[in-house]
């Protein structure tokens, strides 16, 4: 089995992501072996402010588990050659493009001091749920499809500006079973649930799979093979 290394630097919306991603991963070609630098609600700007006050405010996980540590951005830097580093921007400001920069040049300029051959990449973040009454939401007129395709016209924009190849598109995946399933995949309105945590890491695993079925499907308690297998198809037809 081939192995590689992500490092996600983000926030809640990275850690549900990557909650089921390890253990999918093992069931496929590709192990992936995935840490993520959280604060919660993290935007761009202020891991450039972690940067420049040479803070440490990161919880550190471990393939989907908190392992109680706090670290700085440097030290998950240092920490070893990762093959994949991801960048997102916090929820709210995931549709709005000029919120990205000039924070976005700054961190991968930082990135790349010590990381100079990883591969970035563009974490693609979900809308929130339709109801959703937190002040945030009205960047969007409180309305999801608007949300969306703000958040899809932006990523598209900044990948083609930073050339960035890849985007791993739990987005686009949760949308599509929002869209074929109803609105049960969120937790609060904007974090997802254990199913929404398990379409994104189908999306993270397809992503590094070529979009390749899993060979030995992780079936969580929650769910049924029946079920798992259904959301891998539906994530297949969107990648």
């Amino acid at each position: 089995m081939k192995k590689i290394s992500v490092l996600m630097i983000g926030n809640s919306f990275s850690v549900d992501a990557a909650r089921y991603t390890h253990e999918l991963s093992l069931g496929s070609e590709v192990e992936i072996e995935l840490g993520v630098l959280y604060v919660g609600g993290c935007s761009l700007e202020q891991h450039i402010g972690f940067i420049k006050d040479g803070s440490s405010p990161y919880e550190w996980f471990v393939n989907g588990e908190s392992t109680g540590r706090y670290i700085a951005l440097k030290d998950a830097l240092e920490m070893k050659k990762w093959d994949y580093i991801t960048l997102q921007q916090v929820s709210v400001f995931s549709g709005l493009k000029d919120t990205f920069y000039p924070y976005i040049n700054e961190l991968i300029e930082y990135v790349r001091r010590y990381q100079k051959e990883s591969t970035l990449v563009l974490h693609k973040t979900w809308p929130y749920q339709t109801g959703f009454t937190n002040t945030n939401f009205e960047h969007y007129n409180y309305d999801r499809k608007t949300m969306y395709k703000c958040i899809c016209d932006t990523y598209d924009y900044v990948a083609k500006d930073l050339g960035i190849n890849i985007i791993i598109r739990s987005g686009d995946t949760v949308e599509a079973a929002i869209e074929k399933y109803g609105e049960h995949f969120h937790k609060d309105g904007f974090h997802l649930n254990d199913v929404g945590r398990y379409i994104a890491a189908l999306t993270f695993v397809h992503t590094f799979n070529n979009n390749q079925m899993i060979n030995n499907l992780y079936v969580p308690e929650f769910l049924t093979k029946e079920q798992c297998l259904e959301y891998e198809e539906l994530v297949r037809n969107v990648l």
